[in-house]
């Protein structure tokens, strides 16, 4: 057998493989026993979701639909030398029709944002992101105000608030950054915000986009199951897990008429705020408000200019601002489009009608990638935008190399692009 054929643990020391051996076992009689404990709350799980759960309807308009497909890519480290930060990004579109792309119906963009500050690889990081989603916004926004061609349905990747988590880490920083499109230059983060904000309600509000998001962390049906039958009836696993051992293929689930008006978002925070305060002597509903004041301070602290300490009288008004009004107005779905994989979730804008999403469920049915479960053009789109991984390692190479064509002192590159530390590729 050859070396790199030997699992790792058989290359440590024996006495930490028999620990390890040993931790292995003590998980799996953890895990185990969570199972056995699942079952019994899985039994009546299906009879619960039930009211929220209904079959797919087959429709066939989307094979005539001008379909447009955004996406974008961010490097997945950040180079980091003395004195320079950099951070590579991109986007694209491309458009089918129906199922069949559409020639010459995409366009690419890519570029970068540096720091010349030394300043925060998480606060850079989070820049990067937000660089990333204006020019997605941006692009989506060009294709659906344009006439020639007109799109009829746009399919954003992620979340039309996806964006929002973090903002209020970075929203005071300086920017100084030209975006490419129309050279529209940015000084401080949150005027970037702000226009992503504005594009993002433009977007929504056409009634032909569509969000499906790949990573999906709320825990809402778990939520909702210990605001109405307490905490031992609420089982431990996200929306998307649960859904997942009850759903068949073919079927949607919507938030909208398994809470009956609540909000997914609070119930997503239910059990969070149980645990930190316990009930102490207050009501579900008490406990639920407190959930959807915590979920409503955390949007406008984001997604506005909203400071605790300069505005703390002046709530009210930053959270009747479009941004933070649309965070109530996304209506979100599951659908299983494949029995092997877990169901995909759907964000859809209430402008949408009822014909256009009903054909967007038969698209992402019949089009769906046997390897994801979501609509084969995603996929596409999404291989082709993506950067990989040692792009920005080789971005610094080039300009070291050009430096030196320049005839920069070789000294002078030390200084500048040593790293903090040099036994370690930070990629």
């Amino acid at each position: 057998m050859e070396s790199d054929e030997v699992p790792d643990i058989l290359k440590i020391p024996k006495p930490l493989q028999e620990k390890y051996f040993s931790v292995v076992e003590e998980e799996i009689s953890k895990l185990l026993k969570r199972f056995s404990s699942m079952d019994k709350l899985l039994r009546h799980l299906r009879e619960r979701l039930e009211h929220g759960i209904s079959l797919v309807e087959p429709r066939q308009k989307w094979r005539d639909y001008l379909i447009a497909v955004v996406d974008g890519s961010d490097s997945p480290a950040i180079d980091q030398r003395i004195g320079v930060l950099y951070g590579l990004y991109a986007a694209a579109y491309k458009l089918f029709r129906g199922f069949e792309p559409v020639e010459d119906g995409e366009r690419y963009l890519g570029d970068r944002v540096s720091d010349q500050t030394q300043g925060q690889r998480d606060i850079l990081a989070k820049i990067l992101d937000l660089a990333t989603t204006y020019i997605e916004r941006a692009l989506a926004h060009k294709l659906l105000t344009s006439t020639d061609p007109k799109v009829d349905l746009l399919l954003i990747d992620g979340s039309f608030l996806g964006y929002r988590a973090g903002c209020s880490m970075v929203k005071e920083e300086a920017l100084e950054w030209r975006e490419p499109i129309t050279n529209k230059y940015f000084d401080k983060v949150y005027d970037l915000i702000e226009a992503i904000n504005s594009l993002t309600v433009q977007i929504a509000e056409s009634g032909r986009a569509v969000g499906i998001i790949k990573r999906v962390p709320t825990a809402a049906i778990s939520g909702y199951m210990y605001y109405k039958y307490g905490r031992d009836q609420a089982p431990d696993l996200s929306d998307r897990s649960i859904l997942t051992l009850v759903m068949r293929r073919g079927e949607l689930f919507s938030y909208a008429s398994y809470l009956k008006g609540l909000r997914y978002e609070a119930l997503s925070w239910y059990k969070t705020v149980v645990r930190e305060r316990g009930f102490k002597g207050k009501t579900p509903d008490e406990v639920l408000r407190e959930a959807e004041r915590r979920f409503t301070v955390q949007l406008v602290a984001d997604l506005t200019d909203y400071s605790r300490v300069s505005r703390r009288n002046n709530f009210e008004k930053y959270a009747d601002k479009p941004i933070v009004k649309l965070a109530g107005q996304l209506r979100r779905y599951f659908l299983r489009t494949r029995e092997d994989l877990p169901p995909i979730c759907i964000e859809v804008p209430e402008r949408v009608p009822q014909d256009l999403f009903e054909n967007v469920l038969s698209y992402c049915m019949e089009t769906s990638s046997p390897a994801t479960g979501l609509p084969l053009s995603l996929d596409l789109i999404d291989d082709l935008v993506s950067l990989p991984r040692g792009l920005g390692r080789d971005f610094i190479g080039e300009i070291e190399a050009g430096l030196l064509r320049h005839g920069v002192d070789k000294e002078k590159l030390l200084a500048l692009f040593s790293r903090f530390n040099p036994q370690k590729e930070e990629f």
